[in-house]
């Protein structure tokens, strides 16, 4: 019973901090789709894993706690096989499973002291562990962003300021393959409301493609003769998204990158631009409202 309420508390406390760092952009709704998410993955992976720990670690008098965190944070890892970019996800996941777990755990030993000398200590050292392990996942050997790419965006040149991309619309096209490597095709457009202000035009797409998450995306500036200029990192300020229901009553998904070249920064690409913030605001209520 307790590997269930561990992976409840894990899945509560890592919505809580998603929702947290997105709040100021208006994340709440990431709440929900992290907790599902991830209690899916602590009852299908998660406790498994858990319960392999306790076995493999149960005749281990020194140590344990490290060899135990070890196997979750290593195991929490292995999903890069899998989910690819977002396997620091489940590497966090795991390590917070595990001290919740352990946590649980010593409530009941008589010793606390010693027990509680024994968790910090394997605090320090798994949280050591887990930067390792994002670390590998993030930078195998051979691996490069542009070789994992899945999203490949092509922006007309020159433009500044907020693209949407709207998923999982049935009257449109689906994203094209290059290869491997969905192709966006990002149209510039004026906006109604923002009319003679300098953040009228803004970039959108609608797909029927479901949504696919920004992550090892591509980014390009493409002329008019289809000449591609790549789009430095620090120029790139991916926001997030959301949902909205669409014209035929359909759920759709959508999410927001804003893009410059002539503020480039790492500022920018950490916390991107405040009015093109605003102006991200804006699309989204405008297609709510005709949508509606």
């Amino acid at each position: 019973m307790n590997k269930f309420k561990t992976g409840l508390y894990t899945s509560l406390i890592l919505s809580s901090i998603m929702m947290i760092l997105s709040i100021t952009d208006g994340g709440l709704w990431i709440f929900g789709i992290v907790l599902i998410y991830s209690l899916a993955g602590n009852l299908a992976y998660g406790i498994p894993v858990s319960l392999l720990s306790d076995w493999l670690t149960r005749k281990l008098e020194k140590g344990r706690m490290m060899a135990a965190g070890f196997i979750h944070a290593f195991f929490g890892g292995l999903t890069y096989i899998v989910i690819d970019g977002f396997a620091w996800f489940a590497v966090i996941c795991a390590v917070i499973f595990f001290f919740i777990d352990e946590w649980l755990k010593r409530k009941d030993k008589a010793d606390v002291d010693r027990v509680n000398k024994q968790f910090y200590f394997s605090l320090l050292s798994v949280v050591s562990v887990l930067v390792v392990v994002i670390l590998a996942v993030n930078w195998l050997p051979g691996k490069d962003h542009g070789e994992r790419a899945k999203n490949r965006f092509l922006i007309p040149e020159g433009f500044e300021g907020t693209i949407v991309i709207f998923y999982g619309m049935s009257d449109r096209p689906a994203l094209e393959k290059d290869g491997k490597v969905s192709v966006i095709p990002v149209e510039v457009e004026s906006l109604p409301t923002l009319m003679r202000t300098d953040i009228e035009r803004y970039g959108i797409y609608q797909t029927s493609t479901q949504n696919m998450g920004f992550s090892q995306s591509q980014y390009f500036y493409e002329d008019g003769a289809g000449n591609r200029t790549p789009i430095p990192a620090e120029c790139v300020y991916r926001r997030g998204g959301g949902g909205m229901t669409g014209a035929d009553g359909e759920q759709v998904e959508y999410d927001e990158v804003q893009v410059t070249n002539s503020a480039c920064s790492g500022d920018f690409s950490l916390d991107g631009n405040q009015r093109y913030s605003a102006q991200g605001r804006e699309i989204v209520k405008y297609y709510n409202e005709i949508w509606d």
